[in-house]
């Protein structure tokens, strides 16, 4: 029986084709461990990483805010709230129960119909409980909550989260990186984050990374940076020594808080070019960035975007691809299509979605199944387990032996990544000659001095 409360390895499912293969129990923990190294080992690894991945560290909700929770982000972003936000918010999401998405949504519609049809004002509502807006109160608001969501991504905060906030980030760094043989590819990192917690993981780690711009002091996105690599080099006589260590690409798909966009042009034609901002300048006013709107797919069509979307769908169709998503909620279609697409036409693909509460919620469902003796060997569903009606959820019913989910407690980010293999434990992967040699000789010399020393007792 699994114990939920013994303060032990975290809970969770791990299932694969449809079929529960582990309740990561200690007699079974280790298959969902053995899956994850063998994904390691595989000629093309793509880790898409979600947002989920940074809410032990306060990485905003887009989901379940009530109106009282979308004007205290606005507040902890240095905004004043006017009294006509409050009554935008109150007609835009009366039953209180907000969706970022919509509501932004909404505004955007709303701002539209005005510009479209030059009205003045937009009103809503019928009879004495109408009220009208302008169309400036409307953009402002929009404004507010798109400058209110990107300061609440500016990760980690100081005098909150964990003591050491990083920690799990360096662990899961260090760890697909660092296990995969060297003769391997590099990692390829997608996110849809905006935060910067990946790059200072990797500053933290002394970890070299392509993020796709060029230059040192004047930043700017180059993506003919990805088809770089670092190798090292023998000080004196200049000749490549071999392929650098501790490696990998990183890609941020929806954009960054460091990322500006630059116009420009010469004779008429007009130029965008996006540049990163170093660290301790100011803040950007306008980031490039994608907000959470349902307009996000067709932004994503445009640059940089659409370059960046580009080289994910070339990474997933690749012979020997993984890919593993991590806090990734499978809630943009545009990503989806191309998931979707590479298991069509893609046979030598893997999927591994790890999220936590997307299956069966963090209820007595999920504790009802951990418990479920008879569980493991058979589907959920078989078994009479309730699953929610997510896309991570029909995931989990796949009956497609290459797709598993990781889900409950154990799929939480920061618990997820004690499951990922040590550097240097036995994984099958053979250690590159020149270690082999040197451990070779100094096991001959251990032998010949203690010969030695026997002979000189004698």
């Amino acid at each position: 029986m699994v114990d939920l409360d013994s303060g032990g390895p975290a809970s969770g499912l791990f299932l694969s084709g449809g079929v529960v293969k582990s309740r990561l129990g200690e007699q079974d923990r280790h298959i969902v461990q053995d899956h994850f190294a063998s994904l390691l080992q595989v000629q093309n690894l793509v880790i898409l990483v979600g947002s989920g991945a940074s809410f032990h560290l306060g990485s905003p909700q887009t989901r379940n805010l009530d109106n009282t929770a979308v004007q205290a982000l606005i507040h902890d972003a240095g905004q004043e709230i006017e009294s006509s936000d409050g009554d935008l918010l109150a007609f835009l999401n009366p039953g209180d129960k907000g969706d970022l998405e919509k509501l932004l949504n909404g505004l955007q519609l709303a701002a539209s119909l005005a510009e479209q049809a030059s009205l003045s004002e937009v009103t809503f509502g019928t009879g004495e409980h109408s009220k009208s807006f302008t169309k400036a109160q409307i953009d402002k608001l929009k404004g507010k909550i798109n400058v209110a969501f990107a300061h609440a991504c500016q990760l980690p905060r100081a005098g909150s989260g964990p003591k050491d906030p990083l920690a799990a980030h360096r662990q899961f760094l260090s760890r697909i990186i660092r296990s995969r043989r060297a003769n391997l590819p590099r990692p390829k990192v997608f996110t849809t984050n905006y935060d910067l917690v990946i790059e200072r993981a990797l500053d933290e780690l002394g970890y070299p990374y392509i993020d796709g711009f060029s230059g040192t002091v004047d930043r700017r996105l180059n993506l003919a940076y990805y088809g770089l690599d670092f190798h090292r080099v023998e000080t004196t006589s200049q000749q490549v020594v071999a392929r650098a260590d501790s490696a990998l690409y990183l890609h941020k798909i929806h954009g960054s808080l460091n990322w500006k966009a630059v116009v420009g042009g010469a004779s008429g034609v007009t130029t965008l070019e996006v540049v990163q901002v170093r660290e301790g300048s100011a803040t950007v006013e306008e980031p490039v960035l994608i907000y959470p709107t349902t307009a996000k797919e067709g932004d994503s069509l445009s640059y940089p975007y659409s370059d960046l979307m580009r080289l994910l769908s070339d990474a997933v169709q690749q012979n020997d691809t993984a890919v593993v998503t991590i806090g990734y909620g499978y809630g943009d279609p545009h990503i989806n299509r191309i998931l979707i697409r590479s298991l069509a036409i893609n046979p030598a693909i893997n999927i591994l979605a790890v999220d936590p509460y997307a299956v069966m919620g963090k209820g007595a469902d999920l504790t009802k199944a951990l418990l479920d003796d008879e569980l493991v060997g058979s589907t959920l569903a078989a078994r009479g387990h309730a699953t929610l009606d997510t896309p991570v959820g029909a995931l989990a019913a796949a009956d497609d032996s290459r797709i598993a989910v990781l889900t409950g407690k154990a799929g939480e980010f920061v618990h997820m990544v004690d499951l990922l293999p040590e550097p240097g434990l036995d994984l099958n992967v053979n250690a590159p000659a020149a270690i082999m040699t040197l451990i070779e000789s100094l096991e001959r010399f251990t032998e010949t001095n203690t010969a030695m020393g026997a002979s000189n007792d004698e």
